[in-house]
Protein backbone atom coordinates (compact mmCIF):
# COMPACT_ATOMS: atom_id res chain seq x y z
CA UNK A 1 0.00 0.00 0.00
CA UNK A 2 1.47 3.34 -1.06
CA UNK A 3 1.80 6.02 1.58
CA UNK A 4 -0.12 9.25 1.12
CA UNK A 5 1.73 12.56 1.14
CA UNK A 6 0.15 13.42 4.50
CA UNK A 7 1.36 10.06 5.92
CA UNK A 8 4.89 10.80 4.71
CA UNK A 9 4.76 14.23 6.37
CA UNK A 10 3.74 12.60 9.67
CA UNK A 11 6.43 9.92 9.34
CA UNK A 12 9.01 12.65 8.72
CA UNK A 13 7.77 14.57 11.77
CA UNK A 14 8.20 11.48 13.97
CA UNK A 15 11.54 10.59 12.32
CA UNK A 16 12.79 14.08 13.10
CA UNK A 17 12.23 13.52 16.82
CA UNK A 18 13.66 10.01 16.71
CA UNK A 19 16.80 11.29 14.98
CA UNK A 20 17.11 14.14 17.49
CA UNK A 21 16.90 11.63 20.32
CA UNK A 22 19.56 9.50 18.62
CA UNK A 23 21.82 12.55 18.21
CA UNK A 24 21.42 13.52 21.87
CA UNK A 25 22.29 9.99 22.97
CA UNK A 26 25.55 10.47 21.07
CA UNK A 27 26.77 12.84 23.77
CA UNK A 28 26.52 9.94 26.25
CA UNK A 29 27.33 6.91 24.12
CA UNK A 30 29.71 8.18 21.45
CA UNK A 31 29.53 10.25 18.29
CA UNK A 32 26.54 9.71 15.97
CA UNK A 33 26.95 9.35 12.23
CA UNK A 34 24.69 12.19 11.03
CA UNK A 35 24.04 14.82 13.72
CA UNK A 36 22.43 17.21 11.20
CA UNK A 37 19.70 14.74 10.21
CA UNK A 38 17.06 16.35 12.50
CA UNK A 39 17.68 19.75 10.87
CA UNK A 40 17.54 18.34 7.35
CA UNK A 41 14.32 16.48 8.12
CA UNK A 42 12.77 19.62 9.61
CA UNK A 43 13.64 21.82 6.64
CA UNK A 44 12.48 19.37 3.98
CA UNK A 45 9.33 18.42 5.93
CA UNK A 46 8.32 22.06 6.31
CA UNK A 47 8.82 22.61 2.56
CA UNK A 48 6.70 19.59 1.61
CA UNK A 49 4.09 20.49 4.23
CA UNK A 50 3.90 24.07 2.87
CA UNK A 51 3.37 22.87 -0.70
CA UNK A 52 0.84 20.25 0.45
CA UNK A 53 -1.15 22.92 2.31
CA UNK A 54 -0.90 25.27 -0.68
CA UNK A 55 -1.82 22.76 -3.40
CA UNK A 56 -2.21 19.07 -2.50
CA UNK A 57 -2.63 18.19 -6.19
CA UNK A 58 0.73 19.70 -7.28
CA UNK A 59 2.44 17.47 -9.85
CA UNK A 60 5.84 17.56 -8.13
CA UNK A 61 4.53 16.87 -4.63
CA UNK A 62 4.61 13.07 -4.85
CA UNK A 63 8.28 13.01 -5.93
CA UNK A 64 9.27 15.53 -3.27
CA UNK A 65 7.37 13.57 -0.59
CA UNK A 66 9.14 10.36 -1.68
CA UNK A 67 12.46 12.18 -1.37
CA UNK A 68 11.45 13.30 2.13
CA UNK A 69 10.61 9.69 3.00
CA UNK A 70 14.04 8.58 1.79
CA UNK A 71 15.66 11.14 4.12
CA UNK A 72 13.98 9.39 7.06
CA UNK A 73 16.34 6.43 6.53
CA UNK A 74 16.81 4.35 9.61
CA UNK A 75 13.88 6.01 11.36
CA UNK A 76 11.01 5.58 8.90
CA UNK A 77 10.06 2.05 9.93
CA UNK A 78 10.04 2.90 13.62
CA UNK A 79 8.08 6.07 12.83
CA UNK A 80 5.54 4.05 10.82
CA UNK A 81 5.21 1.68 13.77
CA UNK A 82 4.52 4.60 16.08
CA UNK A 83 2.08 6.12 13.59
CA UNK A 84 0.24 2.84 12.97
CA UNK A 85 0.36 1.70 16.59
CA UNK A 86 -3.04 0.41 17.55
CA UNK A 87 -2.31 -1.13 20.95
CA UNK A 88 -0.58 -0.30 24.18
CA UNK A 89 -2.17 3.09 24.59
CA UNK A 90 -2.07 6.12 22.41
CA UNK A 91 -1.39 9.79 22.46
CA UNK A 92 -4.25 12.01 21.39
CA UNK A 93 -3.19 13.85 18.26
CA UNK A 94 -2.63 17.53 18.55
CA UNK A 95 -4.38 19.51 15.85
CA UNK A 96 -1.76 21.96 14.67
CA UNK A 97 -2.96 25.42 13.81
CA UNK A 98 -3.74 25.50 10.14
CA UNK A 99 -3.23 28.57 8.05
CA UNK A 100 -6.31 30.46 6.93
CA UNK A 101 -7.67 29.68 3.47
CA UNK A 102 -6.25 31.67 0.57
CA UNK A 103 -8.28 34.60 -0.73
CA UNK A 104 -8.95 35.03 -4.44
CA UNK A 105 -11.06 37.71 -6.10
CA UNK A 106 -11.51 39.92 -9.14
CA UNK A 107 -11.39 43.58 -8.10
CA UNK A 108 -14.71 45.39 -7.89
CA UNK A 109 -16.15 48.14 -5.76
CA UNK A 110 -16.94 45.71 -2.93
CA UNK A 111 -13.90 43.40 -2.76
CA UNK A 112 -11.09 43.35 -0.18
CA UNK A 113 -9.10 45.67 -2.43
CA UNK A 114 -11.70 47.77 -4.18
CA UNK A 115 -11.19 49.57 -7.48
CA UNK A 116 -8.50 52.24 -7.07
CA UNK A 117 -7.43 51.07 -3.58
CA UNK A 118 -3.76 50.78 -2.60
CA UNK A 119 -4.13 49.19 0.84
CA UNK A 120 -6.28 46.80 2.84
CA UNK A 121 -6.31 45.06 6.21
CA UNK A 122 -6.44 41.26 5.98
CA UNK A 123 -7.22 40.40 9.62
CA UNK A 124 -7.43 36.64 9.03
CA UNK A 125 -3.78 36.61 7.84
CA UNK A 126 -2.40 38.45 10.87
CA UNK A 127 0.83 36.82 12.06
CA UNK A 128 1.47 35.06 8.76
CA UNK A 129 3.74 35.97 5.88
CA UNK A 130 1.97 36.70 2.62
CA UNK A 131 2.42 35.58 -0.96
CA UNK A 132 0.59 37.91 -3.36
CA UNK A 133 -0.22 36.88 -6.92
CA UNK A 134 -1.57 39.67 -9.09
CA UNK A 135 -2.99 38.91 -12.51
CA UNK A 136 -1.44 35.43 -12.32
CA UNK A 137 2.05 36.82 -11.60
CA UNK A 138 3.71 36.38 -8.17
CA UNK A 139 4.59 39.82 -6.85
CA UNK A 140 7.78 41.10 -5.25
CA UNK A 141 8.25 43.33 -2.24
CA UNK A 142 11.04 45.16 -4.03
CA UNK A 143 10.21 48.47 -5.69
CA UNK A 144 12.11 48.20 -8.96
CA UNK A 145 10.87 51.59 -10.15
CA UNK A 146 9.63 52.37 -13.62
CA UNK A 147 6.01 51.59 -12.76
CA UNK A 148 6.71 47.97 -11.76
CA UNK A 149 4.11 46.26 -9.60
CA UNK A 150 5.06 45.44 -6.01
CA UNK A 151 3.58 45.15 -2.51
CA UNK A 152 4.42 45.45 1.16
CA UNK A 153 3.01 43.39 4.00
CA UNK A 154 3.04 44.08 7.73
CA UNK A 155 2.20 40.73 9.31
CA UNK A 156 1.76 42.23 12.78
CA UNK A 157 -0.81 44.78 11.63
CA UNK A 158 -2.12 42.58 8.78
CA UNK A 159 -1.71 45.59 6.49
CA UNK A 160 -1.30 45.01 2.75
CA UNK A 161 -0.11 47.88 0.56
CA UNK A 162 0.09 47.53 -3.22
CA UNK A 163 1.41 49.60 -6.09
CA UNK A 164 -0.04 50.50 -8.51
CA UNK A 165 -3.66 50.79 -7.37
CA UNK A 166 -6.07 47.88 -7.93
CA UNK A 167 -7.91 48.00 -11.26
CA UNK A 168 -11.49 46.87 -11.93
CA UNK A 169 -11.59 43.17 -12.89
CA UNK A 170 -7.95 42.51 -11.96
CA UNK A 171 -7.34 39.08 -10.40
CA UNK A 172 -5.75 38.99 -6.91
CA UNK A 173 -4.71 35.86 -5.01
CA UNK A 174 -3.46 36.08 -1.42
CA UNK A 175 -1.80 33.10 0.26
CA UNK A 176 -0.87 33.01 3.97
CA UNK A 177 2.44 31.22 4.53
Amino acid sequence: MALSVSDIIEIARISQYLSQDDTLKGSLFGKRVAPKTPLVLYAERKAVEWMYNLDPSDDTLRLTANYLYSLCRGYNLKARGILDSGGGGSISPVNPETAPSPIQFNVSGSTLLSTGATSATVSSFQGYNLLLVRGGVPQTTVNEGGGASYYSWDRNLALLTISPAAQLGELFQLYPI
